[in-house]
């Protein structure tokens, strides 16, 4: 596979509202270890968000050193950073090829 895809659709307030996808393999050692990712997405419509496997990026001990390796132990979606009063739905998660 070459990334994650999810459905999502969101409620809020604002024009545009960004989350992350941390996802966790075998080179996460510690709690706060995860690759991450960013999307945005516009409130009140469903969008269909790809994350090709480069577009994460190592934190924490383990992963700042270990380059990203698609063996998934677990798959997050978060808001960090600031108070927000949003609603996100995730209708699927996967993963895609590009052909």
């Amino acid at each position: 596979y070459d990334g994650v895809e999810m459905e999502v659709y969101c409620e809020a307030t604002g024009v545009a509202e960004k989350f992350n996808v941390h996802l966790r393999n075998p080179a996460c050692d510690r709690q706060n270890s995860s690759y991450r990712a960013t999307f945005e997405v516009r409130p009140g419509q469903w969008a269909t968000v790809r994350l090709p496997w480069d577009a994460f990026e190592g934190f924490g001990p383990g992963p700042e050193v270990t380059p990203f390796v698609p063996i998934l132990r677990r798959l997050g979606v978060v808001s960090i950073g600031e108070v927000k009063d949003v609603v996100l739905a995730v209708g699927k998660v996967g993963f895609y090829n590009v052909i």
